[in-house]
């Protein structure tokens, strides 16, 4: 009997298996699509509602600080550490303070950054800058620039509302990053970003002088001490001088934005 397997064919076996392995390969490649790395909320304080780092080269000596203010033109800063809704977590003297004691061994923690956390909503304009206090080594012609960046985070729902970096190449330099406007929801729009310059800081400060410069410009920046103490009266002076700094004065330039 004449044998018809030449006349067998395994093309519907091969289609039915090809069908599968491309079934499996959608399934697969839409699964992974719909994986979505869980946002690092954990990073923060879950009861904050903003949180506000600036950091520079671990490895620098500077002395950087971060000041932020308010709608109610109150700042938080290293000599004000709670003001309101805004708390700063630490005054960090570049790598003046980063070693400790442990049973008699000195440890080092590189980490050059401060931190304000906003714990609550206080609508209206939040001004974020940053001012370069000083070097303490007196290198920083050898050293060079520094770069300072700043990222302004929203914890909840998290997002990033904004970020940028700076150069910074003297002592006593000041500049502002951002403004942002929180609404009543705790929403910050993007047509709410500004880049519109104000100086916080006495140039006392940044030169170390004991007595703090005559106040010329009509700004809160001449309310912050020198000698290294808080000032007693100094939140009620800054509602007294802000209601005259609400309008524009030389120290209020444009540096990019509207």
């Amino acid at each position: 009997m004449e044998s018809h397997d030449k006349y067998k064919s395994t093309i519907g076996f091969i289609d039915i298996l090809f069908n599968i392995l491309v079934g499996f390969a959608f399934l697969f490649i839409v699964a992974f699509l719909l994986i979505k790395p869980e946002a690092k909320r954990e990073d923060f304080d879950r009861k904050a509602e903003f949180v506000i780092i600036l950091e520079w080269d671990n490895q620098r000596p500077d002395d950087i600080d971060l000041y932020v203010e308010d709608p109610s033109g109150k700042a938080v800063h290293f000599r004000n550490r709670v003001v309101n809704f805004m708390h700063l977590d630490k005054d960090d003297l570049g790598k003046r303070n980063d070693a400790i004691m442990v049973n008699g061994i000195k440890q080092f923690v590189d980490i050059n950054r401060e931190v304000i956390t906003i714990r609550g909503i206080l609508p209206g304009e939040h001004i974020v800058n940053a001012h370069y206090y000083s070097d303490y080594e007196g290198l920083l012609e050898r050293h060079g620039p520094l770069d300072i960046k700043v990222k302004v985070h929203k914890v909840n729902p998290y997002s990033i509302v904004w970020e940028g970096i700076k150069t910074f190449d003297k002592r006593g330099q000041e500049e502002t990053f951002v403004r942002f406007t929180i609404e009543k929801d705790g929403k910050v729009k993007d047509s709410s970003i500004r880049y519109l310059k104000k100086n916080m800081v006495s140039p006392a400060i940044g030169h170390h002088s004991s007595t703090a410069p005559p106040a010329v410009n009509n700004t809160v920046e001449t309310l912050i001490g020198s000698d290294g103490e808080d000032d007693e009266g100094t939140s009620a002076a800054y509602e007294e001088v802000y209601e005259e700094a609400d309008s524009p004065t030389d120290t209020d330039i444009g540096i990019g934005g509207p």
